[in-house]
This record gives structure tokens, sequence and C-alpha cells, in this order.
């Protein structure tokens, strides 16, 4: 299950990572799992992957860039989005990084509050404004997404965290001799 998704061009993998080490804390704190193209493994059927993961997820994220709008991301993910918007009201956080004034902007983005903006992008602003701007977006996601239990398989004196879909998503193992466990 998804709970965090990361729509953006596979060139803009660089704000993808800033991204991902902002909301580590968070997901590890409430448990929750992300998605983002870099999760793509050779031999999955991409656009069911894509629409499963939009479905299920509880927050959005969406990198306006002009590598995105000029790819067919917002045909095929946009459309996905808005469908899963109307239907589940999950919320949605667009990020514009960089604008590009001959790209065309989805009008169902502009409906939302950004961070950044086309006329002011995260890329045109110093280190330490980008860092406020991602800070502000996982204290945004923290207050709408739902922390998960968190499933621990005990073996002996292995604890490991969730595995979903045979992909190992989070764990932390604790050493001990054999008398700790009896």
């Amino acid at each position: 299950m998804t709970d965090i998704f990361i729509s953006s061009s596979i060139k803009d993998i660089e704000w993808v990572k800033r991204i991902q080490e902002h909301l580590e804390p968070l997901l590890r704190k409430k448990n929750l799992s992300l998605w983002s193209y870099d999760f793509l493994y050779p031999g999955v059927d991409i656009q069911e992957t894509i629409k499963r993961a939009i479905e299920e997820s509880q927050a959005i994220i969406v990198l306006i860039s002009s590598n995105y709008l000029n790819s067919q991301l917002p045909e095929v993910e946009l459309s996905q989005i808005v469908k899963t918007h109307k239907k589940d009201k999950n919320k949605i956080f667009p990020i514009i990084i960089s604008s590009d004034p001959s790209s065309s902007v989805p009008n169902f983005i502009k409906e939302f509050q950004s961070i950044g903006s086309f006329s002011e992008p995260l890329s045109q602003l110093s280190e330490q404004e980008q860092e406020k701007a991602l800070t502000k977006l996982t204290e945004l996601i923290d207050n709408c997404v739902s922390a998960k239990s968190k499933k621990v398989y005990n073996f002996g004196v292995a604890n490991i965290g969730n595995i979903v879909d045979n992909i190992f998503i989070q764990g932390d193992v604790k050493l001990g001799n054999k008398n700790d466990h009896k």
C-alpha cells in the first residue's frame, strides 16, 4: 500500500530525492510508505502500478517543472490523480520547482495552493528558502496522513518491519543472545 505518491518527471530525480529525505522521519514515525518513479522495476505493468499507487495514496505530491509539463505525465498521471481526488478526496500538494512560460499548466493544478509559484519557483530560491519550503511540505503532509500500525514479525532475535508486495519497506534488527528471548 502506498500512503504518499510523488508524481514527477524522471529528469527531476534530485528534487524527488530531496523530498524523500525530508519525508523519511515522518515515514518512520507514522509507519508510512512512499512511491516514486525510482521504485519501478523491470517487468512491472507501469500503468497499473501507477494507478494503484495513486488510488491507495493519502497524499499526492506533484512536482511541477518544465520537464514535467513537457512530458506525457500531465495527461497520464494527472487524469488518474483527478479521478482519485474526486472520489477519495486525497490531499494534493503541487510543488512548483521550475517554470517555463511556454508550457501550459493543467487547470486542475491551478485549483490547489502550491508550494512555490510560477513567478518564484523553488529552483530560484536560496538553499535556505528551499529547505524551509520542503520542511513546510513535510508538516502539511504530517497533518493530513494517518499513521498505520506497525507489523513486526519476530524471528528469534531479529525484528523485521513491513513487507508489502514482496518489497521490504522498513525494519530494525535487534540482536541479543538466545537467553534474552526465553
